[in-house]
């Protein structure tokens, strides 16, 4: 039987579970120059980005409906000893002093919670260092097709690759492809009737 607490429930779990997942690797990608080469398990870090929005906005609504449907409980918390409705209870002061503290340290650099930032930023300077030495090497496009390539679209490929957007275009164009740069290279074999492989060895051909 469907349950809309259940349901709730799982959905939070999951989507939090899933946030834990991408924030890792959200807290892992380089920033500057260069960085829309990196990608992480066939992923971009702008689609590590994007996951971890819809994930957060996903857990948010979860959490929201939640709290709605165990209204009661939350309210039973937030009594004292003898029934009465306390908003500043024992329980009540604890967490707000935790959340309290964990901004604060999150804002001035306290420790031990700037510690993570501070390992953050150690990734950050040797991936600004690495990328002035390498100068900026440009990642080519591989032969073989990333993983879930075919989901990307054609725009996003060029960005991760510096390929010329325009000149993918025009090359498809030329051999007989249809093609727009938001469209995903499944759209694009679909539109052809061919399959996302002979796509991305065509962009292979014509970049």
């Amino acid at each position: 039987m469907l349950s809309l607490r259940k349901v709730s429930s799982l959905t939070a779990l999951l989507s939090f579970i899933g946030l834990i997942f991408s924030s890792v690797f959200t807290f892992l990608a380089p920033r500057g120059p260069g960085s829309s080469q990196w990608e992480a398990l066939g992923l971009g870090k702008h689609e590590w980005f994007s996951l971890h929005t819809d994930l957060g906005i996903l857990f948010l609504v979860a959490c929201i409906v939640h709290l709605i449907l165990n209204i009661n409980p939350i309210i039973a918390y937030m009594k004292n000893k003898d029934g009465k409705f306390r908003v500043f209870t024992l329980n009540f002061n604890i967490a707000l002093i935790l959340m309290v503290w964990i901004i604060a340290s999150s804002l001035k650099g306290w420790p031990p919670v700037n510690a993570v930032q501070n390992y953050k930023n150690g990734l950050r300077n040797e991936a600004h260092h690495h990328t002035e030495t390498v100068e900026e090497k440009k990642a080519s496009l591989p032969e073989k097709p990333p993983l879930f390539y075919s989901q990307r679209s054609l725009h996003r490929l060029c960005s991760t690759y510096e390929l010329d957007e325009d000149k993918i275009l025009k090359g498809l164009k030329n051999i007989g492809i249809d093609a727009q740069a938001d469209w995903t290279l499944k759209q694009i074999a679909q539109e052809n009737n061919t399959e996302p492989e002979a796509v991305y060895d065509a962009i292979l051909q014509v970049k």
